[in-house]
């Protein structure tokens, strides 16, 4: 009977996490938008802004019909200009979902204030990057 309540247990946890990494963007709001040639590359997360300390955030990419895009691999930076000093980096881990075109991004922003967003990314869709500027409240 034990090996039965075993098996049920491992059986539930394997379903549990199968839809753990799962990101349902439309519960999502943007925070910042831009179109690149026929992508248009959208930040979300939950209140659509981005706050001091630490973040979870969202990347998709979309092609010119609304649909996902999958830009292979993505690399994303952060970063502070600081007066008389040396810019300020945001620490961002960026993963991908296993959802066509969204990545999971988690990010420490130290300060609040003006941060500027520099995204790259290398796949079907060619190479290409964009900046963004975004108020982190």
């Amino acid at each position: 009977m034990k090996t039965v309540y075993a098996m049920l247990l491992m059986f539930i946890v394997v379903l549990a996490g199968c839809n753990g990494g799962k990101v349902d963007v439309n519960s999502l709001k943007p925070a910042a938008t831009r179109t690149v040639g026929k992508l248009t590359v959208v930040l979300l997360n939950k209140s659509g802004e981005l706050m001091q300390g630490q973040n979870e955030f969202v990347v998709q990419f979309k092609d010119d019909q609304g649909q996902p895009a999958d830009v292979g691999d993505v690399q994303l930076g952060s970063s502070m200009s600081m007066p008389s000093m040396a810019p300020m980096s945001g620490d961002a881990e960026i993963t991908p979902t296993g959802q066509t075109g969204i990545y999971k991004v988690t990010s420490n922003f130290a300060m609040s204030g003006a941060w500027h967003f520099t995204l790259s990314w290398n796949g079907p869709y060619g190479h290409g990057h964009t900046n963004f500027n975004n108020n982190v409240r």
